[in-house]
């Protein structure tokens, strides 16, 4: 969904945070809003922790990790820099990781894009025996096998591109995605969650939704195989193609949102992807990312969600 003529501060961050789950993602073009306004906002839209890492824009908020291909002293100022981001969402490898993800852009001096796919419509075009089959399904991601996934893309080596001690904050960062750890959750609030899980072998392919959304939770580059009841299934190679085909491939479900100063990008990450084209090296690019889950207003259960 797409919001336009109307600025961050008449949007109601909760209402804002339905209209997430029930499309998968939610723009808000030339906000209007600063960076320290998106942040106090976003603390009314969800549960933010703030991220203790070497990419955190403490000069805004504590809350905001930069995602940009500025430099400095030739040092990655930010999060993936400047490569290229195939179809992703960022609940892996932790289960119980942010729900939601938030961009803002704060600098743009070009035709910079992101796209967004979301899995809602197209689920709700499935016959209701193939949506029962769907959700008996697991997926099996790479982490816990030795097998490869059953789609490669091309990914930048990390390993590579930064230093030992920025890919250790990063792992260390993301073992650091609890609910509980929350900057702005009551303790009756944090009583309601279930202990965090950290990385699990498989993952509910249809999602619990903690708002009661259907659709597929799908990382697209990391799924080796599907389970039902507890075995592998042999044609899962077969249902991985189908799904990419009919839904990924399909330009109906894809929004191409094509960035402004100002513009905001809410993404639920259990029923959409995400990916961004080539970003040039040479013209400044900035975005301020956040992550954070459903507020418990808005919830229908504080249950597992994968």
């Amino acid at each position: 969904m797409i919001i336009q003529n109307k600025k961050l501060d008449a949007i109601d961050p909760i209402e804002a945070s339905k209209l997430t789950a029930e499309h998968g993602y939610l723009i808000i073009e030339n906000s209007g809003a600063t960076p320290e306004e998106f942040a106090k906002w976003n603390l009314e839209y969800g549960y933010n922790i703030s991220p203790d890492i070497w990419c955190t824009d403490k000069d805004h908020s504590e809350y905001f990790w930069r995602v940009t291909n500025q430099t400095v002293d030739g040092k990655n100022k930010g999060l993936f820099a400047d490569d290229e981001l195939d179809w992703h969402c960022n609940l892996v490898p932790h289960a119980d990781a942010q729900e939601l993800v938030g961009l803002y852009a704060k600098t743009i001096t070009y035709h910079t894009e992101t796209w967004i796919c979301s899995s809602i419509p197209y689920f709700n075009t499935l016959s209701e025996d193939t949506k029962r089959f769907y959700k008996s399904l697991e997926t099996v991601i790479w982490h816990a096998t030795d097998k490869k996934p059953i789609n490669q893309p091309w990914k930048p080596d990390w390993d590579v591109k930064y230093e030992k001690e920025v890919i250790e904050g990063i792992k260390q960062n993301r073992n650091r995605s609890k609910v509980q750890l929350s900057v702005n959750i009551g303790e009756e609030e944090k009583q309601k969650f279930n202990e965090w899980r950290g990385v699990l072998d498989t993952h509910n392919f249809v999602p619990n939704h903690p708002l009661g959304i259907e659709g597929f939770w799908f990382q697209p580059y990391d799924i080796t195989d599907f389970v039902q009841d507890g075995k592998i299934l042999e044609d899962s190679s077969d249902i991985y193609q189908n799904i990419w085909s009919e839904w990924v491939c399909s330009d109906k479900y894809t929004y191409k949102h094509v960035w402004k100063p100002g513009d905001i990008m809410l993404m639920d990450q259990l029923t959409t992807i995400h990916r961004r084209p080539d970003v040039l090296k040479d013209k400044p690019r900035e975005l301020l990312r956040t992550a954070c889950w459903y507020k418990g207003e808005v919830r229908k259960h504080f249950n597992y969600v994968l």
